[in-house]
């Protein structure tokens, strides 16, 4: 699918003849049209012909997509919708040698689905809030630092496979910032509906670990690819 409204011809040809520092008089003797009809293609009043689009083209040495760009609208991606079968998740990750937990508050408002990460030990204290958006495959939530006093810009992504959950358990990464400095870190979670028990607590940790085959694709391609596959049964 996609969305005319969003499609401006005229804004496109606009940008490209200004790159290419060409006026219209001369992109019409190009083109073989009159000045006054080119500007009516850049006011998007007139939509040229395929041939005509061509031409332009041609005149601009530029390809086709650069003015048949189109917002394509991805039927499959929910922003209204709750993915999981909860409102509460409880979303692991490993800091300074142990396993830290944080919830997340998922509610609809505005339309959309809003997101809270809160710190359970800090008697659930907002640290951000956000949105999310999801389809079959993957969820993202997008968070921002939370409070009008705190004008430190920080930004916070998490990714979830949706895919291949065991015993509830999606795998994951978060990505965020070390203590206020702007120095990106990359951290593997775990994201499950429940509190995990003393017990799991071990096994959920040895889980977020870097792999050895991790560290080794690191050296070799130069980028982490983390392990989120979510095919490991506890």
């Amino acid at each position: 699918m996609y969305s005319l409204d969003s499609y401006h011809f005229g804004n496109l040809f606009r940008i490209a003849r200004k790159s290419k520092a060409l006026s219209i008089e001369e992109v019409a003797k190009k083109i073989d049209r009159s000045a006054s009809t080119v500007y009516k293609y850049e006011a998007n009043t007139i939509i040229p012909d395929f041939e005509t689009v061509i031409r332009i083209c041609n005149a601009l040495e530029i390809q086709l997509d650069e003015l048949a760009f189109e917002e394509e609208v991805d039927s499959n991606i929910q922003t209204s919708n709750n993915p999981f079968p909860t409102d509460i998740l409880y979303l692991y990750y490993i800091g300074i040698e142990k396993l830290y937990e944080m919830k997340l508050e998922i509610k609809p408002e505005d339309g959309i689905m809003k997101v809270y990460f809160k710190v359970p030990l800090l008697n659930d204290k907002i640290f951000y809030v956000g949105s999310i958006e999801s389809n079959s495959d993957v969820a993202f939530i997008m968070l921002k630092n939370y409070g009008s006093s705190n004008n430190h810009f920080e930004k916070v992504m998490i990714y979830i496979n949706m895919n291949h959950a065991s015993d509830d358990i999606r795998m994951g990464f978060i990505v965020g910032e070390k203590d206020n400095t702007y120095s990106p870190v990359i951290k593997k979670i775990c994201v499950l509906k429940k509190k995990l028990e003393k017990e799991q607590k071990e096994e959920i940790f040895q889980r977020l670990q870097i792999t050895k085959e991790e560290m080794e694709q690191i050296k070799k391609d130069g980028y982490w690819y983390p392990d989120i596959s979510n095919e490991v049964g506890y």
